[in-house]
């Protein structure tokens, strides 16, 4: 137990570092901003100087404890933690600024470090406060979806932006939270690809028998009824990574070149043979 915690403890930790680097250096030292609070923090920046790191606890207070009330004491707790390291990041980054003549690949580079920092964070099971508090209220209590409720937050956010500081500023910033919500959803998923590989053969003991001595993978075999004739037939499941594809199919085909079979993505894949299930 106190493992695990240590181990969140230590990813948030890291995950905020990055996260704030990442938005000082690109974002900040181009002129960006950032949806959600995050946003509003450095807009404030821009127009009146205030520092980064203290707006962003300032503004994250009072959402904080409105949640302690209506979310829940765990999560809350994470996130109380998250703030405060995100907000000391800001403080320590922020005189690290990157102007860049391309402003593009600012925009990218920061996407990427901002979107690896949350997404760490997030992994963590926890999360920088802010966006996330309003829209889990907004989500348990009016049924707003958890993306529809980040959307609307960063374009109200990203709006504000495009009317003070021009559409270019608000297009490159668009770019960069682009990129670092999909990095999130990266993290969030695993980057470790595998496919699901579904096979109907009358030889299912044959290729079942192939996969695990070829391949090196388990199988399931689950007793079926075809829908049309009502004969009895088998299914074979079975995981593997993409570079087995290959050889399953010529497995498939030398077989039973009139065997059925469909493969589809399988984002992440945890257990005997893939990631640990502790990872």
């Amino acid at each position: 137990m106190k493992k695990e915690i240590f181990k969140d403890v230590l990813l948030m930790t890291v995950g905020a570092f990055i996260y704030a680097f990442g938005i000082n250096y690109f974002f900040v030292g181009n002129n960006f901003a950032d949806g959600g609070v995050t946003g509003v923090s450095i807009i404030l920046h821009y127009l009146f100087d205030f520092d980064i790191g203290i707006t962003y606890a300032v503004i994250n207070i009072p959402l904080i404890i409105i949640g302690y009330k209506f979310i829940g004491k765990e999560f809350i707790l994470k996130t109380l933690y998250g703030t405060v390291v995100t907000s000391i990041a800001f403080k320590v980054f922020s005189g690290y600024l990157g102007p860049m003549d391309d402003k593009f690949m600012a925009a990218v580079f920061g996407g990427i470090l901002g979107g690896v920092g949350l997404g760490i964070m997030f992994a963590s099971g926890g999360s920088s406060g802010g966006t996330d508090i309003i829209v889990k209220i907004l989500n348990k209590f009016w049924d707003v979806s958890v993306g529809k409720g980040f959307l609307a937050i960063d374009l109200i956010v990203l709006s504000a932006l495009g009317l003070l500081f021009g559409k270019e500023i608000f297009m490159y910033t668009l770019v960069g939270i682009y990129i670092s919500t999909k990095i999130i959803d990266k993290i969030q998923e695993g980057f470790s690809k595998a496919k699901s590989i579904t096979i109907i053969s009358k030889k299912s003991v044959e290729i079942k028998d192939r996969i695990m001595k070829e391949v090196g993978r388990g199988t399931t075999i689950i007793p079926i009824k075809g829908g049309y004739t009502y004969e009895p037939k088998e299914m074979i499941k079975c995981i593997v990574s993409i570079y087995d594809i290959s050889t399953v199919k010529k497995i498939v085909r030398t077989s039973d070149n009139k065997a059925f079979m469909y493969i589809t993505d399988v984002s992440e894949v945890l257990g005997e043979g893939f990631k640990e299930l502790l990872n």
